[in-house]
């Protein structure tokens, strides 16, 4: 079978949503991520094993005797087999030969072992193994061209040993999963384990299924999926169990320390509080096994639930918190990392609260790309004669607040308000133009407001205003109606920047009477100091279609917004579907849609006719078809015959000819650049639009 996998789903970070193809024909689909239950004899013979687990998709069995048991198959037949067998190559050669004729079937696979009798090796013994057994495993592959297999990675903490592994996994078609044996066991080599998933991400088919075994915890599984794993093999479980120890996901506690029972499974209200100090007992350490198993299953439940519908990346911070190697891991990804990294993961989230947590979040991939793609591609509007700055609110977006519609109440007082130019400060984003407020992700963020900045708060935003500002005339007014850490930030970027700012006096909070009084008293100070060069375009000045062009540039790059929309615009509201229409004033074409759960635009082909004039010329988010029209709601690897560098999944891509003559279609990206490149097949956009 060569087709095997598929991604669906393109998630925060690495991490993705994908199928197992076991049986087109008996429709036989494994989700991934997904847990790999294993089966023993100790396990089988508990009813409680059996009903918890009947249901379950995907097991792990290490005897051969197991393949045989005509029982096992009849009572999980809609379910997917993995063998990982415990011993030597050469008997698992037997084993194939033996067992052919059931390897053949549509639900098993197995993992070709690589098991080293010692756990301390030398680099030049560690070649030496690798080296022996990639030969073993190649004659495995060409005497079976007929069977998928896994192919055990082992890298014994020399990095740069995955290098040996590389050139096999991308001859074989029939190695469909690599495990990752050992790169897990020691988390302070966090650098390593990241070195590991890069090269992963960057040199193997992304259609390979990455799957973990060995001392693995529940605890790790919210980063495992974030690096992008998609199976995690929790026969770890089972050892922990028979050194008696209790998970409880946070902490793994010796079992006779536990007085009070936190979990209500099968064994915990059970025998297992009674035999819980029984140092001897074959029973307690099964009914252990099945608490511990059943506990990793219902936090990879949970666990899928987040990464289907929730921020998943606030979730992996708060399971990772008090594990400062987890925490290590997602730092080092998100400032070592981005720059690939952002080619993986969605640069929008659908209608979901982003919750900072710290630290932890200030980095992450799509707050970095905001802020990059802000500083990037949002332009100062011609007609600017005096800059704003306020601060945040815990409303989004910010003019919906108390805060700002007392702002607003001030700032319009002004017929040059379209003129003014507001910045709003804020951790961990940085500077929002009052024309971004909309869309993903500063129309969804919230973190503890308690009116204290860290350092690395103050520098990130200090930072990212100081980009902002220099893009305008230094005899551009800034008033700076501010307090606190957001007055500290605007005098730290001031220290760096030619511009005047002005700071408003405020004694109580920046509603109050006063401060808005001297609020409105700066404005009226300093409007006509700045003589603008430039008129305003009068069918673009206005609120929202000032938002519209910003955004088209923001998504599309400079420039693109005064492209589609050069003639004004005519905003039709939608309500039940929570969208904008946004039609030509002066055609009454319709040009794109704007989404409140993402505040971007989805623009319609007349709109991207607009912004792509000459298609041949096209630069960026653009694939080109391998063929001159496009049917349906799904365009597969194979239709790409070539593509922008970068392409951010949950994106719009525009489709153009193979000839790159016309538009013929445009999509939503299921993936990124990275994996079309290191991919054969697969779903890489949905298409929505098409001539």
């Amino acid at each position: 079978m060569t087709y095997f996998f598929e991604v669906l789903a393109s998630k925060i970070g690495y991490s993705r949503i994908g199928r197992i193809i076991f049986s087109k024909e008996r429709k036989l689909f494994i989700t991934t991520p997904n847990l790999i239950v294993p089966i023993k004899s100790s396990l089988m013979k508990q009813f409680n094993f059996i009903q918890e687990f009947e249901n379950h998709d995907l097991f792990t069995i290490s005897k051969e005797f197991f393949l045989k048991i005509s029982f096992i198959r009849d009572k999980f037949i809609n379910t997917g087999f993995i063998f990982n067998y415990p011993g030597t190559i050469q008997k698992f050669q037997e084993i194939l030969i033996k067992n052919n004729n059931i390897f053949s079937k549509d639900n098993i696979i197995s993992i070709v072992p690589f098991n080293v009798p010692t756990t301390s090796i030398s680099k030049d013994f560690a070649i030496k193994e690798i080296k022996n057994y990639l030969l073993n495993v190649e004659t495995i592959l060409k005497n079976y061209p007929h069977l998928n297999f896994g192919l055990s990675l082992k890298i014994f903490d020399y990095t740069e040993l995955f290098d040996f592994y590389t050139p096999i996994v991308k001859q074989f078609e029939n190695i469909k999963i690599v495990n990752l044996v050992d790169l897990f066991d020691n988390l302070s080599n966090f650098r390593n384990i990241l070195k590991i998933i890069f090269k992963i991400k960057n040199n193997l088919d992304n259609n390979v299924i990455i799957m973990v075994s060995g001392r693995i915890i529940p605890k790790y599984y919210p980063l495992l999926i974030y690096l992008g794993i998609d199976l995690i093999d929790c026969s770890y479980s089972m050892f922990l169990s028979a050194e008696n120890f209790y998970d409880t996901i946070e902490y793994l506690l010796p079992i006779y320390k536990v007085k009070y029972f936190p979990c209500s499974c099968v064994a915990c209200k059970g025998k297992l509080n009674y035999l819980s100090n029984n140092k001897h007992s074959g029973e307690k350490i099964d009914l252990l096994s099945l608490h511990n198993l059943i506990t990793a299953s219902n936090y990879m439940k949970k666990i899928k639930q987040y990464l289907n519908y929730e921020d998943y990346r606030a979730f992996v911070e708060k399971s990772s918190l008090d594990e400062t190697n987890l925490i290590s891991i997602l730092k080092i990804l998100d400032k070592e990392y981005f720059n690939y990294l952002k080619y993986e993961t969605p640069i929008i989230q659908k209608s979901k609260n982003v919750r900072c947590l710290g630290p932890s979040s200030y980095n992450r991939p799509d707050f970095q790309h905001f802020r990059e793609n802000a500083i990037k591609n949002f332009e100062p509007e011609s007609w600017t004669r005096l800059i704003i700055l306020l601060p945040c609110s815990s409303k989004k977006p910010y003019s919906k607040s108390k805060s700002h519609k007392a702002f607003y109440s001030v700032i319009r007082k002004f017929s040059e308000f379209p003129d003014f130019q507001e910045f709003i400060l804020t951790s961990p984003l940085g500077v929002i133009p009052r024309q971004l407020e909309n869309i993903y992700p500063a129309n969804s963020y919230d973190i503890s407001v308690t009116g204290e900045w860290d350092n690395e708060e103050i520098n990130i935003t200090a930072e990212m205003l100081i980009r902002m500002v220099e893009k305008y005339e230094p005899k551009i007014p800034i008033l700076c109606h501010l307090k606190d850490g957001y007055l500290e930030i605007a005098k730290k970027a001031s220290a760096k920047l030619p511009h005047n700012f002005v700071f408003s006096e405020i004694q109580d909070k920046t509603t109050s009477l006063e401060a808005l009084q001297s609020l409105e008293n700066l404005i009226k100070e300093y409007k006509n100091k700045f003589q603008v060069k430039k008129d305003k375009i009068e069918n673009i000045s206005k609120s929202w279609i000032r938002k519209f062009v910003k955004i088209l540039d923001y998504q599309f790059g400079i420039g693109s917004g005064t492209k589609v929309i050069p003639n004004g615009l005519k905003p039709i509201r939608v309500r039940n579907n929570n969208q904008i229409d946004l039609k030509d004033l002066e055609t009454q074409e319709k040009l794109g849609v704007f989404k409140y759960s993402t505040g971007q635009i989805e623009l319609t082909l007349p709109g991207l006719k607009r912004l792509i004039q000459t298609p041949h010329s096209i630069n960026s988010h653009y694939i080109v078809f391998n063929g001159e029209e496009i049917h349906g709601n799904t365009l597969f690897r194979k239709g790409v015959l070539d593509y922008s560098q970068d392409l951010i999944p949950n994106s719009q891509v525009v489709i153009v000819d193979k000839e790159k003559k016309k538009i013929i279609g445009s999509g939503e990206l299921i993936v990124g650049s990275n994996f079309i490149k290191n991919s054969k097949s697969g779903r890489i956009a949905k298409i929505y639009g098409w001539k």
